[in-house]
């Protein structure tokens, strides 16, 4: 043990782990931390186990390192596989250690094992699903990649172990060619001497022609092997379904429809029931625990005193309840007036009540058993899915079968009863772990009340004695080593010693015996604080877990309770927009059916027809002033090029007017106006 932990010490202390511990720092290493150095093995080998395991759940994370021990194929050194897993949860050191010493040994090899082992664990596909044609052909590609991979895989680390060189794959190349140019050689000789046989043309054609036929001779062996295949899967796929064909027949026999419809009947009341009643009825109940169990987490710690007196007080107000009830009742049954007969139709409320407890009992009942057919049918699929890959189609039958669901019954019950235990145990190792720290300061606590205790009595110093006492011890095994002194010395001083001794312990006497009662009861006190301190861990962890559990069911049936509102709101407003739209349909049809002409003129359809008619009129007058416009635009413009003619002539009589005003002379002939400058 020593040189493995000295190997172990020795491999963590090198990168990448740089962990500088000695061979005491790590055998003092508390189970948590020597989980956490594991872990960080694992987180080495394979990244995905990187985390810090106190953000993970003690389930989770031993599922996680025994799943990952179980790829890389480690071997426990006994056969007792319970006592392994329960120390490698707790981090038992004599568990450990081993696991450490033989990763560290095979760290390239694992690393290299863990990589390949991504790939090459195939996924478990339930036998139903895989009756699917596509999903087996999804699966049967799936497989086939990951024999690829391997063959690939197996090629890379030949070609890695094989050593070759460029210097050799490059004469590897020039080798080949040098045989392609001696084939072509060959084959043009081979051309020369059959080019003087006779009918050479078609003695090549038919060695081509057989060539061809070879090709196509394996390709149909291929395609018959493919075909074999898919022959194999249709009938093993028909044999499923003729099974569950013959399975629903069976149930089917004897049924009638009026049968069927009470069965459905009575499942919806019960779902109904459940959905109405228990649920609401349990969200409330446990709603009202969570207030009262924050309410008391809130408060702060009660003390043994204070416990019991409040346990008195329960006891009290429960007798004088009970006695208050049996009081009540004694004077129902003595009286007789009307008032009484109201009164004792508590009884019939009693029993109603009682009815109504059954019930809710009835349907906790109908919840359990459920969830036992669904993990039974889980379970049946995983067994049937093993026979599959085991031996084929093969399905248990008759008493066969039965037998084998009682072992799956008790292989269950066991189950469950190893959980519960480990439960119990978990929740004794938080005992154990606080008693210990308990303990601990009540030792210094001791310790501190001794010393003042030696002090009122007078006897202060004792431990110190103690002290001295061994001082004087390694003093004699001194003088003993360097014979420096004589034994007369040796011995007086032992004798001074034996003296002061036996005067301390007569002083110490009476106080011992005062001190034994008091021990004694200080044991008593712990045993029965112990035991009301398990009770308490022991419930409170139980609480803890029902709230946990509690408020993953509020949240889940808050999200459906959500999703339900947003749906029913959807429906509401659809339906009130086709009802809308029916309403309007059936309006329009009364007023398009009616003889009124003038209901015929409030319907949307004739207001329809009317707006119709008046733009198409619009659009009428609008196109004959378009052609309107289109024939009047040439006059038009012709006109407007004419009237600027006009302008630009008034203009220039206008300049020429002004002209004439400066100096000039104007003459009019017949052929014009001139203007003679002065």
């Amino acid at each position: 043990m020593s040189e493995e932990i000295k190997f172990i010490v020795g491999e963590l202390n090198k990168p990448p782990y740089n962990r500088n511990y000695n061979l005491i720092t790590f055998d003092a290493l508390q189970p948590e931390q020597l989980l956490q150095v594991l872990n960080d093995v694992f987180a080495e080998i394979d990244s995905k186990n990187r985390l810090d395991i106190r953000e993970e759940e003690p389930d989770q994370m031993a599922v996680r390192m025994l799943g990952m021990l179980r790829i890389l194929k480690y071997k426990p050194p006994g056969d007792n596989m319970s006592a392994f897993r329960r120390g490698l949860v707790s981090g038992d050191k004599h568990i450990l250690y081993p696991i450490l010493a033989w990763l560290l040994q095979r760290m390239e090899e694992l690393k290299k094992r863990a990589y390949l082992a991504k790939y090459l664990v195939k996924l478990d596909v339930p036998a139903e699903i895989l009756g699917d044609a596509d999903v087996a052909d999804v699966h049967i590609k799936y497989e086939d990649l990951i024999e690829q991979f391997k063959t690939i895989h197996r090629e890379y680390e030949a070609l890695k172990n094989s050593g070759f060189s460029t210097v050799e794959l490059r004469k590897d190349i020039s080798a080949m060619e040098e045989e392609r140019d001696l084939v072509h050689r060959r084959i043009e000789r081979m051309k020369q001497k059959v080019e003087g046989t006779p009918n050479h043309e078609s003695m090549l054609a038919s060695a081509r022609a057989l060539r061809l036929e070879r090709d196509r001779q394996k390709e149909m062996k291929q395609q018959e092997s493919d075909l074999k295949d898919a022959i194999q899967l249709s009938e093993q796929r028909a044999m499923r379904l003729q099974n569950q064909l013959k399975d629903i027949r069976k149930a089917g026999m004897g049924t009638t429809p009026e049968g069927l419809l009470q069965r459905l009947e009575e499942d919806v009341n019960v779902n109904s029931y459940i959905v109405k009643e228990k649920l609401p009825k349990e969200l409330k109940t446990k709603q009202r625990r969570v207030d009262i169990l924050q309410r008391v987490v809130a408060q702060p710690a009660m003390g043994q005193h204070e416990l019991d007196s409040v346990n008195k007080q329960i006891r009290s107000l429960t007798n004088e309840i009970n006695n208050l009830n049996e009081a009540r009742i004694k004077e129902v049954e003595e009286d007789e007036s009307p008032e009484s007969k109201v009164g004792k139709l508590s009884f019939f409320r009693q029993n109603a009540a009682i009815i109504t407890r059954k019930k809710e009992q009835t349907a906790e009942r109908l919840n359990e058993l459920r969830n036992e057919l669904t993990s039974l049918q889980e379970d049946m699929k995983e067994k049937q899915e093993q026979l599959k890959q085991f031996t084929g189609e093969q399905v248990l039958r008759g008493e066969e079968f039965k037998r084998y669901v009682n072992k799956l019954r008790g292989k269950s019950s066991v189950y469950k009863m190893k959980r519960a235990e480990l439960s119990e145990l978990r929740a004794e190792f938080g005992v154990l772990s606080r008693t210990e720290e308990i303990l601990k300061s009540k030792d210094a606590h001791m310790l501190e009340q001794l010393n003042v205790m030696e002090s009122e009595m007078g006897v202060s110093g004792f431990r110190e004695t103690k002290e001295s006492m061994e001082k004087v011890s390694s003093m004699k095994a001194e003088v003993d080593e360097r014979k420096g002194q004589t034994l007369e010395e040796m011995s007086g001083m032992v004798m001074e010693l034996n003296h002061k001794i036996a005067e301390r312990k007569a002083r110490l006497a009476p106080i011992i015996k005062e001190l034994r009662p008091l021990r004694q009861k200080v044991q008593d006190l712990n045993v029965d604080y112990n035991d009301k301190k398990h009770t308490f861990d022991s419930v409170a962890a139980g609480l803890e877990t029902n709230l946990g559990k509690l408020e993953q069911e509020v949240k889940s049936l808050q999200d459906e309770i959500r999703k339900a509102e947003t749906k029913y709101h959807v429906g509401v407003a659809e339906k009130e927009i086709l009802n809308f739209k029916q309403h309007q349909a059936t309006e329009e049809i009364k007023l398009y059916l009616s003889n009124d002409p003038q209901d015929r003129k409030k319907s949307l359809r004739e207001n329809l027809m009317a707006n119709i008619n008046e733009q198409e009129k619009h659009s009428r007058q609008l196109r004959d002033e378009q052609k309107t416009v289109k024939d009047l635009m040439q006059s038009s413009t012709n006109q407007l090029a004419m009237w600027q003619d006009v302008v630009k002539i008034l203009e220039l009589k206008k300049k020429c007017m002004e002209a004439a005003r400066s100096g000039g002379i104007m003459t009019r002939n017949s052929g014009g106006e001139a203007l003679v400058l002065t």
